[in-house]
C-alpha cells in the first residue's frame, strides 16, 4: 500500500479519517498539535496515542515529504535559504528572513515559501522562470517547508509569504488549503493578516479570491507602468492587462478586510519621473500600498539602478502622496533574495 502525506489532510478530513479507524474526533486536534505546534517528524513521538494507533498511522502515512538538501546562511544579514528535495527528485527553495527593530524590540521572522516546482509565467527578471513549469506542490509539500525551516532554525516565524518559486494562483486550491491549515488555532496558529499570497496578475483567480472572501493578504506584481514594456517583461500582461485588473480591483476589492500590496521591482529603466506619475494615476483611489524592491542580480539582462536614481524615484512618489514601503533586499549573497530562487542543487 502506498503511504499518503498526512499533511495533505485538512482538519475535517483528519476527523473523517480517525472516525473511519474507529477513533474519536478529538484525535484530529491532537494530531495537528503534534504535526505543527510541536513539529515532530515521527509518529513515535505522539505519546498520547496508543502504540497500536501510532503503528497504524506509521503504516498509512508519511509526515515529511521533503528532505533538506542544503542550508545556507547569509553573512550579510542572517537570512537562511533552504534547498529541499521532493520525493520525485525535484528541488524547491524556501527562505527565512529576519527583519530587526520591528514592533520595538521584536524581530519579525518571515518564511518565504514555494508553491510550484518551477514556473510557467516567464517573467524576464526571475530565475525560477528559467526552469519552466514542472508541477504543482501538494499542501503537504507547502506546509513541510515551514515545519523543516522552523526545526532547522530553532525558531517560530510569525509571517508567511507565498513569494518563493512558482505562481501561487496557478496552484490555487492547494495554496488556499495550506493557508487555512496554517491558520488553525491548534496548529501553526498564524493569523490570516500575517499570511500574504502573491500573484503576477491572473485576473480570473484574483476575482475568485475576492468573491470567496478569502481573508489573506494579496500582493500583485506590477513591475512596469507601461503596458508595452510589461508585456515583454511579464508575458501575463498579454492575457490579463494590469489596467483591467486595476479597474476590477477598484470595483470589487474590499477596503476594510484584506491588505492589497502592489509589488514593484525597480530597474534602471522603470524608475523615471514619468513612471512615478503613472503610478500616481494608478493610486488615485488610495486603497493600496506600493512595495518597492530593488532589482537583484541574476542571469537577466537588466541594469541595476543607481542608488541616487532609486532615492529620487522614492522622493518623487512621496511628493505625490503615494503610500510607499521599500523592501530591503535580504539574502542576496546566497541567491535568496527576490527573483533569485532557482531550486538548483549546488552540492
Amino acid at each position: 500500500m502506498t503511504r499518503e502525506y498526512i499533511k495533505n489532510y485538512s482538519y475535517d478530513e483528519a476527523v473523517a479519517m480517525f472516525r473511519s479507524m474507529g477513533h474519536a474526533d478529538y484525535r484530529a486536534r491532537q494530531l495537528f498539535n503534534w504535526l505543527y505546534e510541536r513539529n515532530v517528524d515521527s509518529f513515535e513521538y505522539m505519546t498520547d496515542f496508543s502504540k497500536d494507533l501510532r503503528k497504524e498511522l506509521q503504516d498509512r502515512f508519511i509526515i515529511s515529504p521533503l528532505a533538506v538538501e542544503q542550508r545556507q546562511v547569509s553573512a550579510l544579514d542572517g537570512t537562511e535559504k533552504y534547498l529541499f528535495r521532493t520525493a520525485d527528485g525535484h528541488y524547491i527553495e524556501s527562505v527565512l528572513l529576519r527583519s530587526e527593530n520591528v514592533d520595538r524590540d521584536k524581530t519579525r521572522l518571515t518564511i518565504c515559501i514555494s508553491s510550484q516546482v518551477g514556473c510557467a509565467m516567464g517573467c524576464a527578471f526571475c530565475e525560477t522562470a528559467k526552469i519552466g513549469f514542472k508541477r504543482n506542490l501538494e499542501p503537504a509539500e507547502i506546509l513541510d517547508q515551514i515545519c523543516q525551516v522552523r526545526r532547522a532554525a530553532g525558531a517560530k516565524n510569525n509571517n508567511i509569504v507565498f513569494m518563493g518559486m512558482g505562481e501561487p494562483f496557478m496552484n490555487y486550491e492547494n495554496v488556499i488549503k495550506s493557508a487555512d491549515i496554517m491558520n488553525y488555532s491548534f496548529g501553526f496558529h498564524i493569523s490570516v493578516r500575517k499570511i500574504t499570497i502573491s500573484t503576477c496578475g491572473l485576473q480570473p483567480v484574483i476575482e475568485r479570491f475576492i468573491e470567496e472572501k478569502q481573508p489573506y493578504n494579496l500582493a500583485i506584481s506590477l513591475n512596469d507602468t507601461e503596458p508595452e514594456k510589461r508585456r515583454v517583461n511579464m508575458p501575463v500582461e498579454n492575457k490579463y492587462p494590469i489596467e483591467k485588473i486595476g479597474m476590477m480591483l477598484r470595483e470589487k476589492f474590499p477596503v476594510s478586510r484584506n491588505r492589497l500590496t502592489i509589488e514593484y521591482i525597480m530597474r534602471k529603466d522603470n524608475i523615471s519621473r514619468d513612471d512615478a506619475r503613472r503610478l500616481k494615476k494608478m493610486f488615485r483611489y488610495g486603497r493600496i500600498k506600493l512595495n518597492l524592491i530593488e532589482l537583484n542580480r541574476g542571469s537577466h539582462d537588466f541594469d541595476i539602478p543607481e542608488q541616487e536614481d532609486v532615492e529620487n524615484f522614492i522622493k518623487e512618489l512621496e511628493i505625490m502622496n503615494v503610500p510607499v514601503s521599500v523592501r530591503k533586499s535580504l539574502g542576496s549573497d546566497i541567491s535568496g533574495a527576490c527573483g533569485q530562487l532557482s531550486g538548483k542543487n549546488y552540492s
